[in-house]
């Protein structure tokens, strides 16, 4: 990183202030279009492209850059500790590192006044500064395009007119527009973020992703010509396949349970096995949910990621079905963990029937998992720890 600091201390001191001031200095939006290379293209790309042909600049400077080497990366973006920085490149080899990518880019010129230039030039040469370089990252408040998105809005003089809103939508609504097509993302997202991602947003707040940008800068006087610089090649569209569905993979695990419940009833009432030996697989379930509820746990208390907090999907989705997992390893606990089993059955039941006054939206793939482990804590509850006939003539779990 220490390479790039260089590099943009020398660019800065290459901007020279009569450039600031003069008419051949142009000002143009790069949208880089969404494309399914890998989790952060999904959404797209913005940045600024600063060009003056008299003095031979042609820079785009690029508020979304990262760095994957940064020590434990993963876990600081999980807790919303992001660091990006401003990198500013070349126009052709930006252009030629997303052709690698296949990427469409859009490039839109700016009306900017003179003394509007002298602003963003102004503001670009303070962002610049080793001070004012890197970032906290938040990936609905200050991200690529809304750090760009103000800087427009600082040195249009008031032509970046927004288009009136025509549908209410929210946070949720225009990730879901990112990630439909890949409905594992969608599933992963919902289970992430709570119900504050479900507030209605005006349409400056919409402008966190590149192609609202795009669109609101396309309907604003401040465009004078857009243009398609970079174009992809066509790729095959790969047809969806069973296990791409979460929903159906869930009501195919619910399949399995059920199946194995009912084997496990039969073999209760004809006494010819425990009902106890069917209790490993439903006790990986817990395990499984338990991890996972653990995740979604670290993010609504710890994270500073927005909209993570509330999140509902904690009533059925969290570290306490671990005690359950336990229980199943520890027979003599029995009692207190059939009392366990009817409390989550309870919330769970409470989410299902409840589900439509609750303020977050859950996503439908929940309905097969909460089913699961309803089932695995109403089998546990009826016939492993409660009623006579539970139990063998030594006293033990069955």
């Amino acid at each position: 990183m220490k390479r790039f600091i260089l590099f943009f201390l020398l660019l800065s001191a290459l901007l020279p202030v009569r450039a600031w001031e003069t008419d051949s200095l142009q000002v143009s939006l790069l949208t880089v279009m969404p494309r399914p290379n890998e989790v952060y293209t999904i959404y797209g790309h913005t940045a600024l492209r600063i060009q003056d042909p008299v003095q031979k600049i042609d820079a785009v400077f690029n508020w979304g850059t990262f760095d994957f080497n940064t020590p434990h990366f993963l876990y600081r973006f999980v807790k919303g500790e992001t660091d990006y920085f401003l990198s500013v490149s070349d126009y052709d080899r930006f252009i030629y590192v997303y052709s690698l990518g296949n990427a469409d880019i859009v490039e839109q010129l700016l009306a900017v006044s003179p003394e509007g230039k002298t602003e963003i030039m102004n503001r670009l040469s303070t962002n610049l500064q080793p001070e004012n370089l890197i970032y906290r990252y938040n990936f609905l408040f200050d991200n690529c395009t809304t750090r760009i998105r103000d800087l427009i809005e600082q040195g249009s003089d008031g032509r970046l007119v927004y288009p009136e809103q025509t549908e209410i939508v929210t946070f949720r609504d225009l990730i879901h527009s990112c990630t439909n097509p890949y409905p594992w993302m969608t599933f992963g997202i919902d289970l992430l973020i709570g119900s504050g991602a479900d507030s209605l947003i005006s349409v400056r707040q919409e402008l966190f992703l590149p192609e609202k940008l795009m669109n609101a800068v396309d309907k604003s006087p401040l465009i004078i010509a857009s243009n398609q610089v970079l174009t992809s090649l066509p790729e095959p569209v790969s047809e969806q396949r069973f296990w791409d569905s979460p929903l159906k993979i869930g009501f195919l695990i619910l399949l399995i349970y059920i199946t194995l419940a009912a084997a496990g009833i039969v073999s209760r009432i004809k006494r010819s096995k425990p009902f106890s030996i069917f209790h490993f697989p439903f006790s990986i379930l817990f395990l499984i949910a338990g991890l996972a509820g653990c995740i979604v746990a670290f993010t609504t208390l710890f994270s500073y990621h927005p909209c993570t907090s509330p999140n509902w999907n904690l009533l059925w989705l969290h570290p306490f079905h671990l005690i359950a997992f336990v229980g199943y390893l520890f027979k003599k606990s029995y009692r207190f963990i059939s009392w366990y089993h009817a409390v989550n059955l309870v919330l769970l039941s409470v989410l299902l029937l409840g589900g439509y006054w609750i303020p977050q939206q859950l996503n439908p793939a929940n309905i097969p998992f909460i089913l699961c482990l309803g089932l695995a804590s109403g089998c546990y509850w009826v016939y492993g720890a409660r009623g006579k006939g539970c139990t063998t003539k030594n006293g033990r779990l069955i």
